[in-house]
This record gives C-alpha cells, structure tokens and sequence, in this order.
C-alpha cells in the first residue's frame, strides 16, 4: 500500500459512509456526473468528483480492491504526482465518454470504475505477463484479462445500454490510459498541465513576476535619481521618496 493510493482508499470509503449518513444533502446531484448538467449547467467539477462517490457497497469494495491490488506498483514506478495525474486523467477522460453517449440524460454517473480500468490498462502495459484471478476464479495474464472486460463492456454497452452500468465510462478510462501511455506526443502535450509540472510553472511564474517588478523599480529608481541630479531632493514627492527608500531596503 502506497501513500497516495492509501488516501485514495480512505476518501472513497469517508465519502461513501457520508452519502449514507446524510442522503438529504444531494450528493449525486452536486458531485456525481448528471450528462445534461456538466456543460449545460457548467458544472464542469463533476468529471471529477464523480469518480468519489459510491452507493452500493459492493461497488466500492470492487473498485477499492482493484485500486488495492494494482495501482501501488504503478505509484511506485512513477511517483505521486505522475500517477496521480494519469488517474484524474483517465476518471475524467471516463466521464467525458460518459457524457458523450448521454449528455441530454439527467440520471447521475457515480464511481471509480473508469479510472480503475485506466489503471488495469497501465499495470497491463508495465507487467504484461503477470497472472491474476479473472472474477477471482480464472487465471489469466493481466494484459489477456483486460481485453476480456474490455470486450464484456463493449458487448454490455451495445446490447444493454440501459442497464444502468456506465459501461461507456470504463471503455473510456481504459481507453484514455492507453492512448496516453502510447502515444509520446499526447505525454508532452499533456505534461504541460500535469500536476508533477504545475509546481515548475509556479515556480517559473513567479520568477517572472519578480523579475518584471525588479526591472519596473530599477525604471521608477533612474527616473527618479535623474530628477534629483536636476531639481534636487526637495523636488520629490512622498512617494518617489518611499520607492527610493524600498531600492535601499532591497539593496542592504
């Protein structure tokens, strides 16, 4: 068990005991993905908070156990904020399908099932030959595994749309997970936004703010000593007096 998984585990399972404790307050209206509200009530948060909420407790320990089992060896191969990114990745890219194949539908999407299929899709591409328990019964390498529930929600999404199984939200968190891991360009486009570089571009925007406010300091200081040379100290306002006595502070 890995730190960040470990967090993961304990906000589902907090969230679940809340939405039971207090069925009143609306959960799946506000946080659970409801197609016909993302963009048509701009409430673009749900393709994330969707992925946190669960209603029936075999769902969740499903989903916490597959989140269990494979996505410590990913953290560990990739770090906290890497994988991190690649889970929201693939719970958002999950309820974006979701909302594709339903956005007039007002019955909410909830759970984790798209972005755990993103990680079985990642731990399958990094440990191919590895041998699970297929529904804890059948043996089977982890990257033959998933194709097979691949083709269940294929077949699922097709003949039983209705069903009320988000089968288009697990094919679309496998399926955004595999396009990132595969195609090298989508990785540095995406870095760019990635939480493991938003800490870099702060850093860098902030430098360049600092810069920019040195420069327009040293502009004001110039302008100010010049006025000195020609009308004297007398001359100045109080606040050309205060920005050459913060010039002297940054000095010492």
């Amino acid at each position: 068990m890995t730190h960040t998984v470990k967090k993961l585990i304990i906000v589902n399972v907090v969230l679940f005991i809340l939405i039971h404790l207090t069925p009143q307050f609306g959960w799946l209206t506000l946080f659970g993905l409801v197609p016909s509200s993302v963009f048509g009530g701009f409430r673009l948060w749900q393709l994330a908070t969707y992925m946190f909420l669960h209603l029936g407790l075999w769902h969740l320990v499903l989903n916490m156990l597959m989140l269990w089992f494979f996505a410590p060896a990913i953290e560990s191969n990739w770090g906290r904020r890497q994988f991190l990114f690649y889970y929201f990745l693939c719970g958002i890219g999950a309820g974006l399908c979701s909302w594709v194949t339903a956005f007039r539908s007002s019955i909410p999407v909830i759970g984790a099932s798209g972005a755990i299929f993103g990680i079985l899709v990642a731990y399958a591409m990094m440990f191919p030959e590895t041998v699970i328990l297929l529904f804890f019964i059948f043996p089977m390498k982890i990257r033959h595994a998933v194709l097979v529930l691949a083709g269940i929600n294929l077949l699922g999404a097709l003949s039983q749309p209705n069903a009320g199984i988000a089968y288009f939200a697990h094919l679309g968190g496998g399926l955004f997970g595999y396009l990132y891991l595969k195609n090298e360009w989508l990785r540095r486009q995406l870095s760019y936004w990635s939480a493991f570089d938003i800490r870099s571009w702060r850093r860098k925007k902030e430098t360049a703010k600092e810069q920019s406010m040195r420069e327009d300091l040293e502009q004001q200081v110039d302008r100010i000593l010049d006025k000195v040379s020609r009308h004297g100290m007398d001359s100045l306002s109080g606040k050309e007096r205060k920005i050459l006595e913060l010039k002297s502070k940054r000095e010492k």
